[in-house]
C-alpha cells in the first residue's frame, strides 16, 4: 500500500471515492487545486490549436499528448463553471428533486416519539409523490393478502395503516432520497447504484449504532441517509457542465475547421479523478446548505451536517455527528477492504481516529447494511 503524509482519514476518504467512481489509481490525476482556486487559466483554446498544428502529422504519442492537453483545458472551464454553480444555492436546489414543504413537515412529525398515523394522514395527503409511492408499495403482490378481498388498495389512509409508523420512519426518508438520485451517471457505470448503496448503508449503520447509545435512531438514520445529498448534486452538475463545455469547444473547433482537434475533443469523456476531487471539496457543505433550507424544527439534521461540513473533527463533534462519522468510516473501510485497497494497520488507525470500538465493529459486522429490514 502506498504510504502518504496526509492525515489517514483524508487519504482513506479519497481512496474510497476513487473506488466508488471507478478511478484507476495508476492513471494520472488532473492537476487542479480547487481548494485554493488556482486554475490553469494560461491554457487557452488558441494554445491547443497551436499544439494541434505542431503535431498535425505526428503519431499516436503526439495525439495522446494533445488529448491530455485538451482535456486539461476543458476542465479549466468546467472548474470555473462548477464553482459558480456550487455557490448558487438556488441552482443547487433546482438540480435535485424537490420533495416539497409537506415532506419537511413529515420529517419533523416523524421525529416525535408520540407520532401516530392520525397525525401523519393530513400531511401525507398533501404529498402527491409520496402517496404514489406508498400505494405502489402496499399493492405489491406479497402484500395484497392483507386485505380481505385481495383487492388493490386505493386509499392512502389504508396504506399508511398497513405500513405502520415504525416502518414509515424508514420508508418516507428513503423514498425521498431515491427520487433525488441522479437519473444517469454515464460514463461512470453503476455510480448511481453505488451512491445509493453507500447512502443506505451509512444510514442503516448509523441507526444500528444509535440503538446502542443515547441517540435517537430515527435522527441517526436520516443524517446518515441525507449526508450524501451533496455527492448527488456535485455528480449531476459536473456531468452536465462537462457536456456543455465540451459542446462549446467542439463547435469552436469545427468553426475553425480543425479536424484533428475536433476528433480529439469528440473522443474525450468526463474525468473520474476530477469528479472525486469535486465531491470531496463541495459535497459536505452542499448537504448542509440544502437541508438548512428545509427549515426543520425538531429533527437535528442541519446542525449535525453543519458540523460534518465544518470539519471540526471527531472530538469536537456532537454525539450524533460522532456516531455518523463512525458509520461513514465503517462503510467506507468495508468497501476498501473488499477490494484490497487498505491494509490492516490503516484500518486500525482509521477506526481509532473515530473511536470505533471492537464491540461496535462486531455489531455492524452482523448487520445487513443493504436492506431496511421493515415488514408491512
Amino acid at each position: 500500500m502506498i504510504t502518504t503524509s496526509v492525515p489517514i482519514a483524508d487519504e482513506m476518504v479519497r481512496r474510497f471515492f476513487d473506488l466508488l467512481i471507478g478511478v484507476n489509481p495508476e492513471h494520472k490525476r488532473l492537476g487542479y487545486q480547487i481548494r485554493t482556486g488556482q486554475l490553469h487559466s494560461e491554457r487557452t483554446l488558441l494554445a491547443i490549436e497551436a499544439q494541434a498544428q505542431r503535431h498535425r502529422v505526428a503519431g499516436a504519442q503526439a495525439k495522446a499528448q494533445l488529448a491530455e492537453f485538451a482535456q486539461a483545458h476543458l476542465h479549466d472551464e468546467v472548474a470555473d463553471e462548477l464553482v459558480r454553480k456550487m455557490h448558487n444555492i438556488e441552482h443547487v436546489k433546482s438540480s435535485i428533486f424537490d420533495p416539497t414543504e409537506t415532506f419537511y413537515l413529515l420529517l419533523d412529525a416523524l421525529s416525535s416519539k408520540a407520532v401516530t398515523v392520525n397525525k401523519l394522514d393530513p400531511i401525507i395527503a398533501q404529498t402527491p409523490w409520496l402517496i404514489e409511492d406508498l400505494l405502489k408499495l402496499v399493492n405489491q403482490p406479497q402484500y395484497r393478502n392483507r386485505t380481505a378481498s385481495g383487492a388493490l388498495v386505493k386509499d392512502v389512509k389504508t396504506a399508511v395503516r398497513f405500513i405502520g409508523v415504525e416502518s414509515l420512519l424508514l420508508i418516507i426518508p428513503v423514498y425521498a432520497m431515491k427520487r433525488m438520485m441522479p437519473h444517469s451517471t454515464e460514463p461512470f457505470t453503476n455510480l448511481k447504484n453505488r451512491l445509493w448503496d453507500y447512502s443506505l448503508a451509512v444510514a442503516i449503520a448509523a441507526k444500528k449504532l444509535a440503538e446502542n447509545s443515547a441517540e435517537y435512531p430515527y435522527a441517526a438514520f436520516c443524517v446518515g441517509l441525507f449526508h450524501s445529498l451533496g455527492h448527488i448534486v456535485v455528480t449531476r452538475n459536473y456531468l452536465r457542465t462537462y457536456q456543455q463545455v465540451k459542446h462549446t469547444q467542439l463547435l469552436q473547433a469545427r468553426d475553425s475547421r480543425d479536424v484533428q482537434l475536433t476528433d480529439v475533443l469528440d473522443s474525450l469523456e468526463p474525468d473520474g479523478s476530477f469528479l472525486c476531487e469535486s465531491i470531496q471539496e463541495f459535497s459536505a457543505v452542499l448537504s448542509a446548505d440544502i437541508i438548512s433550507r428545509w427549515q426543520l424544527q425538531s429533527l437535528p439534521l442541519c446542525q449535525t451536517l453543519d458540523q460534518l461540513a465544518e470539519g471540526v473533527g471527531f472530538v469536537g463533534s456532537s454525539p450524533l455527528a460522532r456516531l455518523v462519522l463512525q458509520a461513514q468510516t465503517y462503510v467506507q473501510l468495508q468497501s476498501l477492504k473488499q477490494n484490497n485497497q487498505v491494509s490492516d494497520s490503516e484500518c486500525n488507525q482509521w477506526f481509532n481516529s473515530v473511536q470505533l470500538t471492537a464491540e461496535s465493529i462486531n455489531l455492524l459486522n452482523q448487520a445487513d447494511l443493504k436492506r431496511l429490514g421493515v415488514e408491512i
